[in-house]
C-alpha cells in the first residue's frame, strides 16, 4: 500500500493525478478504502481523500447543472403543452356552442321546436321586432343564414 501511495504522490507532483482519477475513479475510491483500512496514518493519504472529494463534488455539480437544464426544459414543455391544450379547448367550445344570451337561447330553442316568429313573441311576451333582432344575433353567432341551417347545425343532419 505504501508503494501505491508513493506512486500516487509522484502522479500528483507531475500534475497527472487529476486526469488519472477522472479516467479511473472507481480504482481510486477503492484504493482510498484500502488505505483507510491499512496501518498508514491518515495524514499520508489525506491529500488523495480531499482530491477525490473535490473531483466528486465537481462531477455532482455537473450532473446538477445537467439535471436543472433538463428540468427547465421539461417545465417549459409542460407549460407549452398546457397552453396548447387550453387554447384548443377554447377553440372547440367556441365552434361547438356559440355564446348566446339567455333570451337568445330561449328563442333558439323555440325555433328548434318549429315555432314561428309570432308564436315566439307571444310565448316570451316580447315584440316581433325583438324576436327578429334575437334571431339575427343567433344566426350571426351560429354562423348560419337561415332556420334550415340552424336546424341542420343543431341536429347534425342535412337535407
Amino acid at each position: 500500500m505504501e508503494v501505491k501511495l508513493i506512486a500516487i504522490k509522484v502522479l500528483e507532483e507531475k500534475s497527472l493525478l487529476n486526469r488519472d482519477i477522472a479516467d479511473n475513479p472507481s480504482y481510486y475510491v477503492s484504493l482510498l478504502g484500502k488505505l483507510k483500512d491499512s496501518n498508514i496514518p491518515p495524514s499520508e493519504y489525506l491529500f488523495l481523500e480531499e482530491k477525490l472529494a473535490y473531483i466528486n463534488q465537481e462531477v455532482v455539480m455537473e450532473k446538477l447543472k445537467w439535471s436543472r437544464s433538463v428540468n427547465i426544459g421539461l417545465i417549459a414543455l409542460i407549460l407549452l403543452l398546457t397552453y396548447l391544450v387550453v387554447r384548443q379547448r377554447k377553440g372547440q367550445n367556441k365552434s361547438i356552442l356559440p355564446e348566446l344570451s339567455k333570451q337568445e337561447t330561449l328563442v333558439r330553442n323555440l325555433i328548434l321546436q318549429g315555432k314561428s316568429n309570432k308564436e315566439i313573441a307571444n310565448e316570451l311576451y316580447i315584440s316581433l321586432s325583438t324576436v327578429k333582432s334575437h334571431i339575427t344575433n343567433i344566426y350571426s353567432k351560429s354562423n348560419v343564414a337561415n332556420r334550415r341551417e340552424l336546424l341542420e347545425n343543431s341536429t347534425g343532419t342535412s337535407t
